[in-house]
């Protein structure tokens, strides 16, 4: 009794605190994840004397400290029932790390610290998904999907164009010093982020094991996000190398090419989660991989005076993977389990973004770079037949 007349007095916590600030977060750390990406080249080759080898390796680093990390964080952040303190801490190391790429002047030095940058660095913010997730009740949790989705993609697509613009204004390096203000920053505003109630439970290691290994189906949706990563894990790396190939492209060039790109595949996430819920995930799915796939077919095929359109279309099939993923993952798991499904989520994302990058360049120099592109295609394909195997299974049970 006394519990629940304690609840009852308890204030629910604001909007701004469980909504609002979870979402500010996931759009800062992913705007800081794209800010060098479209001065890669100056910073890795032309600065510290690297390859274009050395390019995809400093995102596919990263990618592998979230595969290292991601999980450690989920599980610790489930056991210890809490989530800001992984948070906080999390984001404030990645902006001490960021600060300190200033001062490398060595291509190990700089993937080294990218290692353990990328490992602070999940550590904020997939623990931030977590959060937002445990406030979200089952008739929302498309909606928190759809504004997750859209704050990290919106990140995305902004942090190439204003990184390109602030390497082209002010040389290579400053994208790294304004990345690591902004996760400075990000750190103190998450000491605002209001705890969820259900993250009190502690249970054990044993039993967070438990809860995902007896979920097999949580792989589908793991699968599809580790797809539409390394798409774009690909696309992010060798597209502005294409860009500099064909039309010589200089950084700012490069920031709105890609822009065309990421903020259709942001802003269409605000609308993806009503489609989900009037469609339903895996026809929604079905579909879109299979224009995604046509799409990054057409790259490196088309008539120049089209490739603006092209992007803008790539963008927009692109926003129809990440929200139903990440609804059927927070959907397929108990409370008490999330920050682990979650981390497990991420880390298929950064497997695919980890492995993007690496055979991007690898067909782009066996082949050509419209091997890249199709390589990205047919990742997209073997996602819309996934998708549409489950849709029909689904149909003959209902």
């Amino acid at each position: 009794m006394a519990t629940t007349s304690e609840s009852a007095r308890s204030p629910r916590p604001s909007p701004l605190k469980t909504q609002l600030l979870p979402c500010a977060a996931l759009f800062l750390a992913m705007l800081n994840l794209t800010l060098v990406v479209a001065g890669l080249k100056e910073l890795v080759v032309d600065e510290l004397g690297g390859t274009i080898a050395d390019t995809a390796l400093f995102f596919t680093v990263e990618m592998v400290a979230y595969l290292c990390f991601a999980p450690l964080w989920g599980v610790l952040s489930d056991r210890a029932g809490r989530r800001r303190p992984f948070i906080v801490a999390g984001f404030a190391a990645s902006g001490l790390l960021y600060l300190a790429y200033l001062g490398i002047h060595s291509i190990p030095l700089l993937l080294v610290l990218r290692f353990f940058q990328g490992g602070s660095s999940i550590a904020g913010w997939s623990t931030t998904m977590a959060l937002l997730f445990d406030h979200a009740g089952e008739a929302h949790r498309a909606r928190f999907a759809g504004f997750a989705g859209a704050s990290l993609i919106l990140g995305v697509g902004l942090g190439a164009p204003i990184g390109g613009l602030l390497t082209a204004s002010y040389g290579a390096r400053a994208p790294l010093a304004a990345a690591g203000a902004l996760f400075l920053l990000l750190s103190l505003l998450s000491l605002a982020m209001a705890e969820a109630p259900a993250v009190h439970v502690r249970p054990t290691l044993r039993e967070v094991t438990r809860a995902l290994t007896s979920r097999p189906r949580l792989l589908l949706p793991w699968s599809l996000y580790a797809m539409e990563r390394f798409t774009v894990g690909l696309f992010v790396v060798v597209f502005p190398l294409w860009l500099i190939a064909q039309h010589n492209a200089d950084p700012a060039a490069r920031g709105r090419a890609l822009a065309m790109f990421l903020l259709p595949f942001a802003f269409m996430q605000f609308a993806t989660y009503r489609l989900v819920r009037r469609f339903g995930p895996f026809a929604l799915l079905s579909l879109g991989c299979f224009g995604y796939a046509i799409a990054f077919a057409a790259l490196g095929r088309i008539d120049p005076m089209l490739m603006t359109p092209l992007l803008l279309v790539l963008g927009a099939l692109a926003s129809v993977i990440f929200p139903p993923t990440m609804a059927l993952t927070a959907e397929w798991t108990a409370p008490e389990s999330r920050a682990s499904a979650l981390a497990g989520f991420n880390v298929a994302g950064s497997l695919g973004f980890a492995l993007g990058p690496i055979a991007g360049v690898w067909a782009q120099h066996a082949i050509g770079y419209k091997a890249s592109f199709d390589l990205a295609a047919a990742a997209a394909l073997a996602g819309a037949l996934a998708a549409t195997a489950a849709l029909l299974r689904q149909r003959r049970r209902s």
